[in-house]
């Protein structure tokens, strides 16, 4: 151990230090004073957030003269801080900052259960952030412990409606099944390779190719939990119909983002080009959930599905991301792990986009069937108007961000090989949308219940941020080139 370990450990992990630093003085003025007021933790966590960020950019600050992408590496490389992590991290914090500001709505109703609320947002954004530096199995798994702490414990607080505690249950249980199917393949991979440093695992696992095939398989599956793929993506559902709408919006999103995130850690990062066989795994893996995304996003009739489906439908894509690396057709690196920090912005973006507007209008009293939005256009243009650009930048309509997310990943894939995964994604995308141009139709050109409503009840500081991921999704097309820049910049430490 160096010198100088103590210091390096803590610049690595200052950003979650900071995190979990708020997280603990929420906890304690909670405990000291119970009869705070919930809008002194909101802003808390909002400037442990930002202070996450701002180490972040120290960080790069720090690694401006390396060329290799690389700030900090401790544990012989098992923890990592480069352009990757750094990318993530923004990223969650940027989705975490969403929705403690889009949660102003729920805390009024339960306002004892702030301080918990807002550390354990942190907590979760804590877990993300490390799993993008992790490249050790054994802080890998405990990281991915975190995460699902805090997606349960988020889900089990916010009890506004008679499923939440069925719907905690059903993310504990299926979670639960889901690390367990990681620690059994990660074990698997330990007792092949004799280390649990992803790069030594990376240059040995392809000695015993049978219990090699085991364990990646185990680790993967229990992987598309976290994205929200096949065959373990039934949480979802149960999460956006349970859980309240900013709420289920912030778990499903830093939920997909972790469950990428630590994919990538493990395949491209840890196992590389070496072991063909999770190539063809996430390969199979990801034409499922397409397929089945599109089949339940044409039979949804609540629009809480209908999100839920075209998620899938992300998972199956960030998949394909994933395995267009290497060496392209063209002769250059193929450029998937661009696109998927590209899609992970994105997406993750349109998901809080979509179910914060979908909060507004079940606070003005809308419930969440499909027939409801009918005609919304005639008693709401401005609420049409976002609701139409939340979902279409979620489905991947032309021009938007999400289509140009597709698109990047489909480019990628046909590059790195894969063209018969990037067809079946790309059709299966577009029968994804069907349902949500069709509902959007419906919103402008039918005349559906004209029962006036307002959207008061949400308080303006919510309908703005709400506004804000709407347009950002719409935004995020005139700026994709800069995005993709810097997702360019976060994918060059990657093979």
């Amino acid at each position: 151990m160096s010198p100088g370990f103590g210091y390096l450990l803590t610049l690595a992990l200052l950003p979650q230090l900071i995190l979990v630093g708020v997280a603990l003085a929420c906890a304690v003025i909670a405990l000291v004073r119970p009869a705070e007021r919930a809008d002194l933790y909101r802003w808390l966590a909002c400037i442990g957030l930002l202070g996450a960020v701002a180490a972040c950019g120290f960080e790069l600050f720090a690694m401006r003269l390396n060329r290799n992408g690389v700030a900090f590496e401790v544990w012989s490389g098992g923890l990592t801080v480069d352009h990757f992590s750094i990318f993530i991290t923004i990223t969650a914090c940027s989705f975490a900052l969403i929705a403690c500001l889009l949660s102003d709505t729920y805390l009024r109703r339960i306002p004892t259960r702030a301080a918990a609320f807002y550390a354990l947002v942190l907590i979760t954004t804590t877990a993300t952030a490390a799993l993008a530096s992790e490249r050790e199995l054994t802080t890998f798994v405990v990281s991915l412990v975190l995460l699902l702490f805090g997606l349960v414990a988020i889900t089990a607080l916010l009890k506004t409606d008679p499923r939440g505690a069925q719907t905690a249950w059903s993310l504990l249980k299926w979670g639960g099944v889901a690390t367990a199917l990681v620690v059994y393949g990660a074990a698997v991979l330990y007792g092949v390779t004799g280390s649990t440093v992803l790069s030594a695992v990376g240059a040995t696992v392809h000695r015993s190719s049978g219990i090699t095939a085991i364990g990646i398989t185990l680790v993967l599956v229990g992987m598309t939990f976290f994205v929200g793929g096949f065959p373990l993506r039934d949480w979802l559902t149960s999460t956006s119909e349970g859980v309240p709408p900013v709420a289920a919006g912030f778990v499903i999103a830093m939920a997909t983002t972790a469950g990428a995130t630590g994919t990538v850690r493990l395949t491209v990062s840890g196992l590389g080009g070496s072991v063909p066989a999770w190539t063809w795994l996430l390969s199979a893996l990801a034409v499922i959930a397409v397929v089945q995304a599109a089949l339940l996003a044409v039979r949804a009739r609540d629009i809480r599905q209908l999100i839920t489906a075209i998620v899938t439908s992300q998972a199956g894509l960030l998949f394909v991301a994933i395995i267009s690396f290497g060496q392209g057709a063209s002769g250059v690196p193929a450029r998937g792990t661009t696109a998927l920090l590209f899609a992970v912005v994105a997406f993750g973006l349109a998901v809080l986009a979509a179910f914060a507007v979908l909060s507004m209008l079940q606070t003005a009293g809308l419930s969440a069937a499909v027939t409801a939005y009918r005609g919304l256009a005639h008693r709401s243009a401005p609420t049409a108007l976002l609701l139409s650009l939340a979902l279409t930048t979620l489905a991947g309509v032309p021009p938007l961000a999400g289509f140009i997310a597709r698109l990047f990943i489909v480019e990628s894939a046909m590059d790195a090989g894969y063209g018969w995964v990037a067809v079946i994604a790309l059709v299966a995308a577009v029968v994804t949308a069907i349902p949500v141009v069709r509902l959007i139709a419906a919103m402008y050109a039918e005349v559906g219940d004209e029962i006036p409503f307002t959207l008061g009840a949400t308080p303006r500081l919510g309908r703005m941020v709400a506004t804000f991921c709407c347009i950002g999704g719409a935004a995020l097309t005139v700026l994709a080139q800069p995005l993709l820049l810097l997702a360019g910049a976060g994918a060059g430490p990657l093979p």
